[in-house]
């Protein structure tokens, strides 16, 4: 199971990388994504916003409906993402530094997108780093 961060998804329209796409190649077709109900509700408060970023997280919101929704913690969203990723034994999908660096001192795997267009995996099997 894969988590997604509202970073990760709003990344796809930032970067144009193929985040889900990349991460679905690096886990060898074994990654399912799973949408935390935080991340729905930030995006659609970043859906409010200023205009470019209005856009980009209506575009998210429209690639999230594809993916499982969880049900609520009643926590913000980064702290809903840990919780359900301890919970879950999950990995996460974020480009959200601060987060990745929390999860990862957890232990608990994280891809996240570096440069462009390379999607990495910290923690799953080894550090698998893919170039695309």
């Amino acid at each position: 199971m894969v988590l997604l961060d509202s970073s990760a998804l709003l990344a796809c329209f930032e970067t144009g990388v193929k985040f889900m796409e990349e991460v679905t190649d690096l886990t060898q077709g074994r990654a399912v994504f799973n949408l935390p109900f935080e991340t729905v509700v930030e995006l659609r408060m970043l859906g409010t916003g200023r205009p470019k970023l209005a856009g980009m997280a209506e575009l998210a919101l429209k690639t999230a409906r594809c993916f499982r929704t969880l049900p609520p913690t009643g926590m913000g969203c980064d702290d809903a993402l840990v919780y359900l990723a301890k919970t879950y034994k999950a990995a996460v999908a974020t480009a959200d530094r601060v987060l990745r660096r929390r999860l990862r001192a957890l232990g608990i795997t994280v891809f996240y997108p570096a440069g462009e267009k390379r999607i990495i995996g910290e923690g799953w099997f080894e550090e698998v780093k893919r170039i695309v």
